[in-house]
């Protein structure tokens, strides 16, 4: 039986030491009798604010194969590779009647290079992961959302923290599962105390309402999606990061995270 809501949402980025930053987003949504594909680009660099392409036009998604992670688009002439990508790390985040969520970290940390037409392509440490729903987003137990990785040549660090009717967390350090007594916008702190991630929010790469940034580009997407949804508030960041432990020399490297808040 083919569930009635289903979304399928890749994401993929590149970071580099300059502080450039590459998003890529690829999702399938399935409701109704729709179907919806959408893609976007998020580009941040060479001295400019950060930018957005979009499309809606059905493309294949990323391609897990020999070791590696390969993403094209013809609208955009572009080509995304992800090498060395080690351990994928797996949950299901929420099961119930209603549906589910399931997470699949398909790369917590991997060498990324991505090319955009006949640009100088960017090249840096790449993190990527897929999403699948089979519950719809308005009715998920969460009022509070935070994610975020920070990815160097030692260190993979990814989390997901929620807070609602059910709150959640889930926090793996070079694919082993930790536990964080604090998780904000500015620091990530290991219970132990062992570990903590500094955070300098540095650039924000997109910030809005999803009705007025990445929703508003479909079409009649005010009739598709409830307003609890077209409401959700949300902030992306791109920070300088350092990660500290006793005994150790400090870790350095990018971070993207993000809170999103539901009204």
């Amino acid at each position: 039986m083919i569930p009635a809501f289903e979304l399928s949402k890749w994401y993929a980025d590149c970071t580099s030491e300059d502080g450039g930053a590459l998003i890529i987003y690829h999702a399938e949504l399935r409701w109704r009798t729709s179907a919806i594909h959408y893609a976007s680009l998020l580009i941040h660099g060479g001295g400019l604010p950060p930018r957005s392409l979009f499309s809606l036009r059905k493309k294949p998604p990323p391609v897990v194969h020999d070791g590696r992670i390969v993403w094209k688009s013809s609208t955009w002439n572009a080509e995304g590779n992800w090498c060395e990508i080690g351990s994928a790390l797996r949950e299901v985040l929420i099961e119930s009647e209603a549906g589910c969520v399931e997470w699949n970290c398909v790369a917590p940390r991997s060498v990324a290079e991505i090319r955009i037409g006949a640009g100088r392509p960017h090249r840096g440490w790449g993190y990527v992961e897929h999403l699948r729903l089979s519950m719809p987003p308005w009715r998920l137990p969460i009022r509070q959302l935070r994610w975020g990785r920070f990815v160097n040549a030692t260190d993979a660090l990814v989390w997901i923290d929620w807070r609602g009717s059910s709150n959640r967390q889930t926090v793996y350090h070079n694919g082993v599962s930790v536990s964080a007594r604090t998780i904000n916008d500015q620091e990530i702190v290991f219970t132990d105390g062992e570990a903590v991630l500094s955070l300098d929010k540095g650039t924000v790469l997109r910030e809005g309402a999803l009705g007025a940034t990445v929703l508003s580009v479909l079409p009649s997407f005010q009739r598709l999606f409830p307003a609890s949804i077209l409401g959700v508030h949300e902030c992306k960041w791109l920070s300088r990061a350092v990660l500290r432990r006793p005994g150790q020399a400090d870790s350095f490297g990018m971070a993207i995270h993000e809170v999103v808040v539901w009204p």
